[in-house]
């Protein structure tokens, strides 16, 4: 699960991920499940997500979305 904190007027981008072939089946992306996001927490004018996706769904805050090197996968376990 990929935990993100955002605040009003943030966003993140669910995507494909960069060596995923982009004529891929959506079936195939969804064959484990859908994406699932959960509220982990509430903090005044934060919240903080958990995400859980198919690893071949890219998961990026949008201030780091044009930085392709930084992208972590959904099951990358990594916080952004």
């Amino acid at each position: 699960m990929l935990i993100l904190t955002r605040r009003p007027g943030q966003m993140f981008i669910i995507d494909l991920d960069e060596s995923v072939d982009p004529n891929t089946p959506a079936g195939e992306l969804f064959a484990d499940g859908p994406v699932q996001i959960v509220v982990t927490q509430v903090q005044g004018a934060q919240v903080k997500l958990g995400i859980t996706a198919h690893p071949n769904l890219s998961i990026l805050r949008d201030e780091l979305f044009h930085y392709p090197g930084k992208k972590a996968t959904a099951g990358s376990g990594l916080k952004t």
